[in-house]
C-alpha cells in the first residue's frame, strides 16, 4: 500500500474509531439514568430537613429530606430539583430522589441524540471520503476523465 493510500485513510480510521466509541461513552452516561427511571417510583415527601437553592453553575437546587412509598418503605437522602415540601410527590428510589422525571429524561435523552447527531455526521465525512475518492480515480484515468466531462 503507498503511502498516498494510507494517508487517505487516516481520517476514515479516525471517524471509525470515533464512531465505535461514542456509543460507549453514551451507554456509560446514560447508564445511571435509565436505572433509576426503570427502579424509581412515586413517593411522597415526608419531611425536609433543609433546602439548597443552586447558583447555576456548580451546586445543584436540593432538598435534604425523607420520602414514603406507597408499599410502606421508607427513604432519605437529597431530592434533587425544585423546592419541595411535606406532601409533595417526587420520583425516588432507596437514597435518591428527584422533584420529578424530567432530570432523569434530559440525562438520558440528550447523549442519545448527540450519539445520533455524530453518527449522521460521520456518515456524511464517510459519504464525502468515497466521493472524493472514486472522483480521484477516475481523473487519473485521462480516458474516463475526457469521457465523463463530454
Amino acid at each position: 500500500m503507498d503511502r498516498t493510500r494510507l494517508k487517505s485513510l487516516g481520517p476514515l480510521v479516525s471517524a471509525l474509531a470515533l464512531a465505535a466509541f461514542l456509543p460507549v461513552l453514551a451507554a456509560l452516561w446514560v447508564g445511571d439514568g435509565v436505572q433509576k427511571l426503570l427502579t424509581g417510583d412515586s413517593a411522597t415527601v415526608y419531611s425536609v430537613t433543609q433546602c439548597v437553592q443552586g447558583d447555576g453553575q456548580l451546586a445543584r437546587a436540593h432538598c435534604d429530606g425523607t420520602w414514603a412509598f406507597a408499599d410502606g418503605r421508607t427513604a432519605s437522602g437529597e431530592i434533587t430539583g425544585a423546592r419541595v415540601e411535606a406532601g409533595d410527590t417526587i420520583f425516588a428510589g432507596d437514597g435518591w430522589a428527584y422533584d420529578s422525571t424530567s432530570p432523569l429524561h434530559w440525562r438520558i435523552w440528550t447523549p442519545v441524540a448527540l450519539v445520533i447527531a455524530g453518527t449522521a455526521a460521520l456518515t456524511a465525512s464517510w459519504l464525502n471520503h468515497r466521493e472524493a475518492r472514486e472522483a480521484s480515480a477516475l481523473a487519473s484515468v485521462p480516458a474516463l476523465a475526457s469521457a465523463s466531462v463530454n
